[in-house]
């Protein structure tokens, strides 16, 4: 069952996050990054979902800054494009900011530091930089958008990564695709996956382009890599 919480912010401030415990408070934890839609129905299963694999999750919202406990859904007609200006309008080093206070937050309440940090589409992104500036063990991004802007800045010392790439993501055209690819050959660390006839947002469940077999796939796997770097 999940639960709300307040997050110490860095500038001396709080914003809500939602928790979701399991019973063992030794078992490891995700800091668990939102889409453009902030802490919606999509969100909130998804913390049920990776808690009910034996993972704490807590999912902050990073739009707080602007709008507080904004809820968008992708089929209601014009909450994508106050998504998208909410994601315009969000300062990323700040959310990178918010992201470390929810890890250091969770390591607090749990008294150890196995905390991977894994995330969608925008969280994607942000998943990974959040890894390279703050003590994640690794992170986990899902059709991760602008990443070939991030992936240059990794180096042998920035955190495991696992990137889950669709094949048909209309954000990631096939040039911008390769970069990516072609930067996680580079570092021996990171790890990517293209999904074959998969579009953004395969794996999220009440969506138009959901795809079960690939996001059991993906979910496996990240399963996988997250038990050599946190279980």
């Amino acid at each position: 069952m999940s639960t709300t919480v307040q997050i110490p912010s860095g500038d001396d401030r709080q914003f809500e996050a939602l928790y979701s415990a399991v019973a063992d408070i030794s078992s490891p934890a995700i800091v668990l990054v939102q889409e453009i839609f902030g802490i919606n129905h999509a969100m909130t299963e998804a913390v049920r979902d990776w808690s009910a694999l034996g993972y704490h999750v807590v999912c902050p919202d990073l739009f707080w800054r602007q709008q507080p406990n904004v809820v968008l859904e992708p089929q209601t007609p014009g909450d994508f494009d106050k998504a998208i200006a909410l994601m315009q309008g969000m300062d990323p080093a700040l959310a990178i900011e918010d992201i470390g206070a929810t890890r250091n937050w969770l390591s607090s309440m749990l008294g150890h530091d196995r905390i991977a940090v894994l995330g969608y589409c925008l969280g994607g992104r942000l998943s990974v930089q959040a890894a390279m500036v703050h003590p994640f063990r690794c992170a986990v991004s899902y059709y991760g958008v602008g990443l070939d802007e991030v992936l240059p800045l990794a180096t042998e010392a920035t955190p495991p990564s696992l990137l889950h790439i669709a094949e048909l993501d209309h954000f990631v055209p096939p040039p911008v695709r390769a970069q990516i690819l072609a930067r996680v050959d580079a570092l021996s660390q990171f790890e990517a996956h293209v999904y074959e006839g998969c579009d953004h947002a395969f794996a999220r469940k009440d969506g138009d382009g959901f795809v079960a077999a690939a996001a059991t796939l993906a979910e496996r796997r990240s399963l996988a890599f997250m038990a050599k770097h946190v279980a």
